[in-house]
């Protein structure tokens, strides 16, 4: 432990020796004013350490904190200091004193803890997957490659049932996130191991082969907004294949949804949470704005039950979960006869 005493009229500083070769200097070797204490802060810290002694310095008030320090020899450490300003008989400040902890060695035991800590949650959370997901999807796949398709579309329910609730359990304690806290580091498709052939699904999406014809009149005008290539050309098909629905864009991302958005000014979206670049918590009320005639439904594989408040709060009209028979075409119909308070129109 140092203490300092600064004379702030002359600008000196008086250290005690200790506190000198905490900062990995001779005792007394130079007058430490206070523009050299500063340059001795980590950069990171220095605007947030000078914003603490401004308003001590503005209010009177005693102080603490926690500060970074880089050595001469570029060494960092962790010190814990307080203090307090000295006034006159005007109300003027004249002093600021304190003392200096070196704190380093505590600082990094509990980031060592900490990260034993998480190495643990990233072990636990491995094992979980390997024996919820991994080995259910092995019996599915099996089952599949032996003609029992029923049987192994029962296996995939199964499965996404379970990775919904190992989700709910890995997210925020009670759905605690908001705006922005469910943007990805990189997109949907950037994690796939093997191309997927779509072709299929853009095959059946002929106008030619839907099973109930288009209704007279202009089609309600859709817009497709999820960072899987795969769930859009599902979507895609379907509401193709419906029928009743002319999809007149697609966007990978929130920023490009709310681009799309406002050039097509669509009837309804279907909008994916989890997005590079902006997600779609954050990008709800801006597709309010620059498309209002726009009817959301948001279509996410976190548990309606976690993300539904949120999102119908941020403006969606629905909030549905990707899994198996997903009736999207039906539900953006209803969306359609739905006044803006969800009743029947």
């Amino acid at each position: 432990m140092g203490d300092y005493d600064w004379d702030i009229q002359s600008n000196t500083n008086r250290w005690s020796d200790q506190l000198y070769r905490i900062y990995g200097l001779e005792p007394q070797s130079l007058n430490m004013s206070y523009e050299e204490f500063i340059s001795r802060i980590h950069p990171d810290d220095r605007e947030r350490i000078s914003a603490v002694h401004a308003a001590a310095y503005a209010s009177g008030d005693t102080y603490q904190m926690i500060e970074r320090i880089v050595r001469p020899d570029g060494e960092v450490r962790y010190l814990s200091s307080n203090g307090e300003v000295m006034l006159d008989d005007e109300g003027k400040p004249t002093r600021m004193r304190g003392t200096c902890v070196d704190i380093t060695d505590r600082v990094v035991a509990e980031e060592a803890a900490a990260s034993a800590r998480e190495a643990e949650v990233w072990h636990r959370q491995a094992l979980e997957v390997n024996d919820t997901i991994i080995q259910s999807l092995t019996a599915g796949i099996g089952w599949l490659e032996n003609g029992r398709t029923d049987t192994a579309v029962g296996h995939l329910e199964q499965t996404l049932a379970a990775a919904r609730h190992l989700v709910n359990d890995w997210l925020r304690p009670g759905g605690d996130f908001g705006p922005g806290d469910l943007v990805r580091s990189v997109p949907a498709n950037a994690a796939d191991l093997l191309p997927i052939d779509t072709s299929d699904a853009a095959a059946a999406a002929d106008p030619a082969s839907s099973s109930e014809p288009a209704a007279d009149g202009a089609q309600p005008r859709v817009v497709i907004v999820d960072d899987s290539d795969d769930v859009r050309a599902l979507l895609r098909a379907q509401l193709e294949m419906d029928g009743r629905f002319e999809v007149v864009g697609e966007a990978d991302d929130g920023t490009a949804a709310v681009e799309v958005a406002r050039e097509q000014q669509p009837d309804l979206m279907v909008l994916d949470l989890a997005m590079p670049r902006m997600d779609g918590l954050t990008a709800l009320p801006l597709l309010r704005e620059v498309a209002p005639g726009a009817r959301i439904v948001v279509l996410s594989g976190f548990d309606p039950l976690t993300v539904g408040p949120k999102v119908l709060a941020a403006g969606a009209s629905r909030c549905m979960e990707k899994g198996f028979r997903m009736k999207v075409a039906d539900v953006l119909a209803e969306v359609l006869q739905e006044d803006e308070s969800g009743a029947l129109a």
